[in-house]
């Protein structure tokens, strides 16, 4: 593995944080650069109830605002899965349900992948 995709992660870890700290049971991240051609970077974080979800999508959007992103949000509505598009970097808001049902970390299995957990976690 190269030092690039060592550290691939570097760049996100205050979204990762910022997931975490409004409690995110759990956030996954994906190095898609060599494998897709869509994105170079896929987030996956789990939701533990419809309102935890609205305030990941939010801070989710508060860190992009913050770092310029241009972005766009798709299943605003939804309650078991929110996509928030901002080009080379995917974040992926999903309840447990949606974790179970649309199985994004295993789509992405030959990704360098690093997890995250929240410590506070039942």
């Amino acid at each position: 593995m190269t030092e690039k995709n060592e550290d691939f992660c570097a760049p996100y870890i205050p979204l990762v944080e910022a997931l975490l700290d409004k409690h995110a049971a759990e956030v996954s991240v994906h190095n898609l650069s060599e494998i897709s051609g869509f994105a170079d970077v896929f987030i996956v974080a789990i939701a533990r109830s419809e309102l935890n979800a609205r305030t990941l999508k939010d801070t989710a959007c508060d860190i992009l605002d913050e770092t310029g992103a241009k972005y766009r949000v798709e299943g605003e509505n939804s309650t078991r899965w929110t996509l928030i598009d901002a080009g080379d970097l995917i974040v992926n808001i999903l309840s447990r349900e949606g974790r179970d049902f649309y199985r994004l970390d295993s789509l992405w299995g030959d990704a360098p992948t690093k997890k995250f957990t929240d410590q506070d976690e039942d």
